[in-house]
């Protein structure tokens, strides 16, 4: 969160190269849609930290480092989880009922590992995941939810069918040189 109100600290200089006024930072912070570098949390399977990337377009790589505690027979398995995926938003659905509402529908692919506890698969192991998800965020607000569905194929040290499942929210900060997020037509004057 430091590095995230430092870089917003940092685009806010005006070419005179004075730091704007706190007003106007707090203002840059909250009125602007969800792109740029996002942080926040999941929950799920695992629970943790989330990060995402958009740099404009239908662009995105988003992250996460998580845990988890399974309980057992023989008492309680824990594990860290880290994930990065680069996805597309494939449509952004919007309805005339709630024209500032964007519910961005994306799909990626990328590596997941799991250290934990006890020996062999539960103490290291590799997957690749192809993550379905789905955000909803408003016009003007620099926060996403989302909902993600990871199945994937565990490569090491045994081959087997995985998935990760995470509910989340986002906070976006703004990035200097990003372009605009994708957004489909308005659906006021695109009835399509």
């Amino acid at each position: 969160m430091l590095l995230a109100l430092f870089v917003t600290l940092a685009s806010a200089e005006s070419a005179t190269g004075a730091v704007a006024a706190p007003a106007a930072v707090v203002e840059s912070l909250i009125n602007r849609d969800a792109e740029g570098i996002g942080m926040g949390l999941i929950l799920g399977a695992p629970t943790g930290f989330s990060a995402a990337w958009r740099p404009g377009g239908r662009f995105l790589v988003d992250g996460g480092v998580a845990w988890s505690f399974v309980p057992t027979s023989g008492g309680v398995r824990s594990y860290v989880q880290i994930h990065i995926d680069a996805a597309i938003d494939l449509a952004d659905l919007r309805t005339a009922e709630m024209p500032n509402m964007h519910f961005p529908i994306w799909m990626g692919v990328g590596p997941r590992t799991r250290l934990g506890d006890g020996t062999g698969y539960e103490a290291f192991n590799l997957a690749v995941r192809v993550p379905v998800g789905m955000g909803f965020w408003h016009d003007g607000v620099p926060v996403e939810g989302f909902i993600e569905v990871a199945p994937g194929v565990g490569v090491f040290p045994r081959t087997e069918f995985i998935v990760d499942a995470a509910l989340g929210v986002r906070f976006y900060i703004p990035m200097p040189g990003g372009a605009p997020r994708f957004k489909s037509a308005d659906p006021d004057t695109d009835p399509y």
